[in-house]
């Protein structure tokens, strides 16, 4: 259970991911609270991290977004020029690009696009990996002299 400093809570400065509508997908930073339901949201676009950024400021519901563990530190408010000094200099789409999730998010993207005849190699070579594995571990059975156990493992 994470300690009460490592709660996402909804504050001035929080990364978020946009889960509804057009910006889908990209992160972007809390810069003013607008009510309990919304926040005024800002994310400058980088050159590195285009597949992340490049949301306008814009108002959205707290249904459209989902908080992350990494904030920058800056003021209410902070204009676009601000932001993109802070983000900068904070390196916070680089630790937003290290973290586990975002790296899933990258990995179900490149799934979803990936072509039939590439869905079919990547299954081919799970089955080829998995037969040379069961293979080496029926050989290693053999030598220790469980032979019964290795016909279990490898029927080929």
């Amino acid at each position: 259970m994470p300690s009460t400093n490592e709660w996402r809570f909804i504050e001035i400065g929080r990364l978020v991911l946009l889960t509804k509508g057009k910006y889908e997908g990209k992160v972007a930073t809390i810069v003013d609270v607008v009510d309990q339901n919304r926040v005024l949201l800002d994310s400058p676009a980088s050159s590195e991290n285009c597949r992340w950024t490049g949301v306008p400021r814009h108002v959205v519901t707290m249904k459209d977004i989902e908080p992350t563990p990494i904030k920058t530190e800056i003021q209410r408010g902070l204009r676009l020029t601000g932001l993109k000094k802070e983000v900068e200099k904070q390196k916070t789409l680089a630790r937003w690009g290290e973290l586990a999730w975002a790296k899933k998010l990258v990995i179900r993207e490149a799934r979803t696009n990936i072509s039939d005849f590439d869905r079919f190699r990547v299954d081919r070579a799970r089955r080829v990996r998995a037969f040379t594995l069961r293979k080496k571990l029926a050989d290693k059975l053999k030598s220790s002299g469980k032979d019964r156990k290795a016909k279990k493992v490898f029927k080929a």
